[in-house]
Order: C-alpha cells, then sequence, then structure tokens
C-alpha cells in the first residue's frame, strides 16, 4: 500500500476572541492518499474551511494552530511538518500552489479586482517554475484552455468582474493547478454556481483528476456532490470528526446519529405525500464560546441517554468495514441509510 501524501493528527486550530476562545478545530485527524478524493461534510461553522487553511498555514488572525500535526510527504519521499514551518517563511510558501493548491470559496472575493486574470495565474507560474512573463503569458493561455475556458486568449486580459461566475471559476481552477499541484483542495467550489455551471466544474475536476493522479480534498455542505466526486468521507461537527468511511458505507449504513440527520435532511425525488414537511437536523448548534462535558452533538440527539452522553466525550473508534465513529452506542443504533444515493 502507497504511503499517505498527506496525515493530520489531532489538530487544533483555535481562535482567542475578547469573548473567550473558539476552538474551529478541535482534535481533527485524516489522511489522504496519493490520488484520492475525501470529502469534508458538516454544517456551516463546523470547522471544514479553517482545517483547509490550517494545512496551507494562511489562518487569519487571532486564529493559530494550538497543536497536533499535519504531516506532508513530498516528491522524495521526505515528510514535512507543516505545522513546525514558519507561516511567512520560504519553505511554506514554496509548498503554496506547487505541492498544495486550493480552490477558494467565493472566486469574486478570492481573485484580485485590481488585476487582470493572466496576471493572477501568471505570477504562481513566475514564482513556482521561474518563468519568464512572455513564457507565463503563453502557459496561462494554455492553463485556461485546458479548464475549457472559452476564449483564453481574450480571457487572459481580463478583469474577474467581465467574466461570469463559472468562468471565474474556472479561472480559480487554473490558477490551483497551473503547478501541477500533488494535492488540491477544494472549499465549496461550486457553492454559488447554477446546477449546470455546478456539474460542468464537477466533471471537469474529475477529468483534470485522471489526468493528473493528483489527489482531492473537497470540502462541501452538498451530500449529492459528496456521492459524486468523494471516495472517503469525513463528517465534522464542532470541530471535531465524528465519523469517517467510504462514502458507500458512509450512505448505506450511517453510525453517527448526525450523520444520519444530515443524510435524511436531503430532499428526495417521488415524495408527494400531502402535508409532508421536508426533515432537518433537530436543534441548533450551540454557543461557540461554550464547550459542555461529554458528546458535541448530545443536546440535539434523539438517541442521548442522559448518562455517558452527556458526562463523558466519546473517543473516535474504529467499527468495521474502514469505518470509524465518535459515538458511544454506535452499534446498537442501527441507522438507517439512505439507499440509491450511491452506486450499490
Amino acid at each position: 500500500m502507497a504511503d499517505p501524501l498527506l496525515t493530520i493528527e489531532d489538530l487544533r486550530t483555535h481562535y482567542h476572541m475578547t469573548q473567550g476562545t473558539v476552538r474551529a478545530v478541535d482534535g481533527a485527524s485524516l489522511t489522504v492518499m496519493p490520488g484520492q478524493t475525501v470529502g469534508i461534510v458538516g454544517e456551516s461553522g463546523c470547522g471544514k474551511s479553517v482545517m483547509l487553511r490550517s494545512i496551507l498555514r494562511i489562518v487569519p488572525k487571532p486564529g493559530r494552530i494550538e497543536g497536533g500535526r499535519i504531516a506532508l510527504r513530498r516528491e522524495d519521499g521526505a515528510v514535512t511538518d507543516l505545522t513546525a514551518l514558519d507561516p511567512d517563511g520560504r519553505e511554506i510558501r514554496a509548498i503554496r500552489g506547487a505541492e498544495i493548491s486550493m480552490i477558494f470559496q467565493e472566486p469574486m472575493s478570492s481573485l484580485s479586482p485590481v488585476h487582470t486574470i493572466g496576471n493572477q495565474i501568471g505570477e504562481a507560474l513566475v514564482l513556482h517554475k521561474g518563468l519568464k512573463p512572455r513564457e507565463a503569458r503563453a502557459e496561462t493561455v494554455a492553463a485556461l484552455e485546458h479548464v475549457a475556458m472559452p476564449r483564453a486568449d481574450r480571457i487572459v486580459d481580463m478583469y474577474p468582474h467581465e467574466i461570469s461566475g463559472g468562468m471565474r471559476q474556472r479561472a480559480m481552477i487554473a490558477m490551483a493547478l497551473c503547478c501541477n499541484p500533488r494535492l488540491l483542495m477544494a472549499d465549496e467550489p461550486t457553492t454559488a454556481l447554477d446546477v449546470t455551471t455546478q456539474a460542468q466544474i464537477l466533471a471537469l475536476m474529475r477529468r483534470l483528476q485522471e489526468e493528473s493522479g493528483m489527489a482531492i480534498l473537497f470540502v462541501t455542505h452538498d451530500l449529492g456532490v459528496v456521492a459524486q466526486m468523494t471516495e472517503f468521507v469525513v463528517i465534522m461537527y464542532l470541530g471535531r470528526v465524528v465519523e469517517t468511511g467510504p462514502v458507500r458505507e458512509i450512505y448505506h449504513a450511517p453510525k453517527h446519529p448526525y450523520t444520519h440527520a444530515l443524510l435524511h435532511s436531503i430532499p428526495k425525488l417521488g415524495q408527494r405525500r400531502a402535508g409532508a414537511r421536508l426533515r432537518s437536523v433537530a436543534g441548533g448548534l450551540p454557543d461557540p464560546y461554550l464547550r459542555q462535558a461529554g458528546c458535541p452533538f448530545a443536546p440535539r440527539c434523539p438517541h442521548n441517554d442522559g448518562a455517558a452522553c452527556v458526562t463523558e466525550a466519546p473517543a473516535l473508534r474504529p467499527v468495521g468495514n474502514g469505518c470509524e465513529v465518535r459515538c458511544h452506542h454506535a452499534e446498537r443504533l442501527g441507522l438507517a441509510g439512505v439507499r440509491g444515493k450511491v452506486p450499490a
């Protein structure tokens, strides 16, 4: 078996505010293998995006990594702990964009409004590949054509506000892939797009992955996209990983009540009962400054036993079939999956 490309162990990224401490990522662990697509799923505020920013060491202040390890296996086989690097140092800046790239959530706010698309993509080529400006421009046009950008030779001289949302997302993907990274991190890359453009972007990412063999860390709250894009799923809640496993196992036989609630909140075609309402996850996210003892999902969980669930924090443990879960009662709950969402 190949060695992991990226290993995150007990990562803790906290924001120290005047009101208290927000534990955005609170002891999360995951592994990404070469060429693998891993999905990270959870409600807004669960720590998905902060985890990606922690990997690249671009967590905005007052946030900082308090502990844990992020091990990246380099092309020469050496392992580098990214948490030990200076966030502004030469080594991590050489990794960003070259070995690990990221597609940010909102291309309009992530792209510079005062620089052309060509300038922004070409900068990465100049920095990481040492190309001259004329060579970088030619490579930029080729990169835009590679992501099926129409009229790439004209788009290269345009500003972000002059092109559509789908084109901006393609430009972001071209920027992320122009240096052939081994790991691509996509932070909800299709959130603001219509369904037709979303399907085109997802198909494009799958094609590019097949061509390059890169691994993808895909963050989303759309479980349909997870079923379509990923092989392995990580479910997060309040900064913690509560369940992991192959996508088929997670969809067909979830072990954690939170995963079960997420899956059954998906609208289903064919349900036309009079007066039927969409199901939702009960309750709401607690105050981020307050952390109670016990399971973090206990206040919203219909299986809360009032004993261990509220006094003892469950550990992430294996439950068979390549799955792990953070629940005291996972084996006895017998939660129902959602058949037909993923290939059997």
